[in-house]
This record gives C-alpha cells, sequence and structure tokens, in this order.
C-alpha cells in the first residue's frame, strides 16, 4: 500500500482483483470504501480482465500484474486505478498504463499517484525504465506524464510513446 498526502494507492490481492471485476460495489464496500457509482468501463474492463489471468499465474509477482486502486483518503472513495502491464523484462523495462474516473479528473489525483508507484517501482533492483502510451489527443495524460518526468520516446499513428529511466 502506498499513501501520499491526499491518496492510498492499494494493490489489490487476486481475491480482490476478481471481484473488482465482477462487482466494483461490492469491492469498494469490502474495502471500507464509499461505494462511487463509476463501474469499470468497457474498454478497462476487457483490459483488465485479461490482466487479471496474467496475475493469477504470477502469484509471486502480482504486483506487476494486477490493479493498483486509488482511493482518496479524505473522502473515502475509490477515485481511480493504474496497473503495469508486466514485470520488467530482462532490460528491466514495464508499461504503466492508469485512469480517473471523469468526476475526479483535472485535480492532480492521477499525477501525484503515478509519481507514487513510480518511487515504488524505483526501489525495485529489476527495473530501470517505466513506459506509457497515450492517444496524441490526450492533453491531460501528457501532462500527467510530463509532470512526472517522463519524456516522449515516439509517436506511431494517433499514438504517442513514453518513458523515464528510474
Amino acid at each position: 500500500m502506498l499513501i501520499t498526502d491526499r491518496l492510498t494507492i492499494l494493490p489489490l490481492t487476486t481475491d480482490q482483483f476478481d471481484l473488482l471485476l465482477r462487482d466494483k460495489k461490492s469491492l469498494e464496500r469490502s474495502l471500507g470504501l464509499r461505494p462511487s457509482g463509476i463501474p469499470l468501463d468497457t474498454h478497462t474492463h476487457e483490459a483488465m480482465s485479461g490482466l487479471f489471468r496474467e496475475a493469477k499465474s504470477h502469484p509471486e509477482n502480482y504486483f506487476w500484474y494486477t490493479y493498483w486502486i486509488i482511493i482518496l483518503r479524505a473522502d473515502a472513495v475509490a477515485v481511480g486505478g493504474l496497473c503495469f502491464m508486466q514485470e520488467p523484462d530482462a532490460a528491466g523495462e514495464s508499461e504503466i498504463g492508469y485512469g480517473i474516473d471523469p468526476p475526479f479528473q483535472n485535480c492532480g489525483y492521477m499525477t501525484e499517484a503515478l509519481s507514487a508507484v513510480c518511487s515504488w517501482a524505483k526501489g525495485r533492483t529489476n527495473v530501470r525504465t517505466i513506459t506509457a502510451g497515450t492517444e496524441t489527443t490526450n492533453t491531460a495524460s501528457r501532462r500527467v506524464l510530463e509532470k512526472n518526468g517522463f519524456s516522449l520516446s515516439n509517436r506511431d499513428g494517433d499514438q504517442t510513446y513514453w518513458r523515464i529511466a528510474l
């Protein structure tokens, strides 16, 4: 669990991850949170279902495959999440993905959460680089990455790719 000024960032266990996919409201209740009323969107649910299968296949390294729920401490409400796409490869690189629920966007929560998770990753001996991909038109996501020290590495069509050396 990571704690920042405003947030708790909790890596879900595989049981909690399973509950997130089946019924987010039940997960929120089980964590003692006020239900946000915001389900996972279809794209996120689909992506997290694949990641969940990987988390179950890698129990010893599930931190690299689980959903890290972002909780606004003052309100005890989930505001979004982030995840690594896999454990670091042989070069020490891992990709991260993230999202903040619409009512909580533009408050700096993702910038704060990404900073905390990057600091966590920096403390791991097998991590040298974190990468992220965003849509070229997603200015808010670009700003989150820039504020956290990520640099643009390349563009491919409507996608931009970012990286930070730890």
